[in-house]
């Protein structure tokens, strides 16, 4: 496997341990924004199973975006739709089913990236992209919605490291150059993403 499906094995198995542990009072808590536990979930689902469903999509041409480019786009017009989609998501089904649509989603995409290899070109919502550059893409999604989650469950943020690597020179990428000094890894991606605030007029690079 590539070092980018690697770290999605990875985060996403950590994701489990994480899932494992949600009571069933839990799912109703509210997460982010306007979403609950079980709708943030719902949107991880969503982030762990697109690679699957995009190869079976017929591919239009030749790769036209990034690991990066992949994240400039008005994030404000497009949040409301992302919001609804995950909130209608949750409601089709038992909440406490959530975990285990996770786990199938995940392993079925990462078993299906394993056999195609990290050339091989899917269209996703953004255009064709190299399997590679998508799963990055993914987990940046995974890295900051497990913290989301962790910290709906009073827990404390864990990310893998080879994840969280990737995450980080995504966001940095996004930034224009290195994080600030001041910022650990994990403050970076937290300030990077909106979740901690900053004076720098230069955050959030992506909400």
């Amino acid at each position: 496997m590539g070092s980018e499906l690697n770290a999605f094995v990875e985060e996403c198995q950590a994701l489990d341990e994480t899932l494992a542990g949600v009571a069933a009072q839990a799912w109703t808590r509210h997460a982010l924004g306007s979403w609950d536990v079980a709708g943030l979930v719902a949107h991880l689902v969503r982030a762990a199973t697109r690679v699957a469903t995009y190869l079976d999509t017929e591919v239009h041409g030749d790769p036209v975006v990034d690991r990066v480019s992949y994240w400039r786009y008005d994030h404000a017009a497009e949040a409301p739709e992302i919001a609804r989609r995950a909130a209608l998501q949750a409601a089709e089904v038992d909440a406490e089913t959530l975990p285990a649509l996770f786990t199938e989603g995940w392993r079925s995409s990462a078993e299906r990236a394993a056999e195609v290899g990290d050339s091989h070109v899917l269209q996703t919502i953004m255009g064709p992209m190299r399997l590679d550059e998508y799963l990055a893409t993914r987990v940046l999604e995974l890295v900051v919605h497990h913290t989301d989650l962790r910290a709906a469950l009073d827990l404390p943020a864990v990310s893998t490291i080879a994840a969280a690597r990737i995450t980080m020179d995504v966001l940095e990428a996004l930034l224009g150059g290195p994080r600030p000094r001041n910022l650990g890894r994990a403050r970076f991606i937290q300030v990077a993403t909106g979740r901690s605030p900053s004076d720098d007029p230069r955050f959030p690079v992506l909400r």
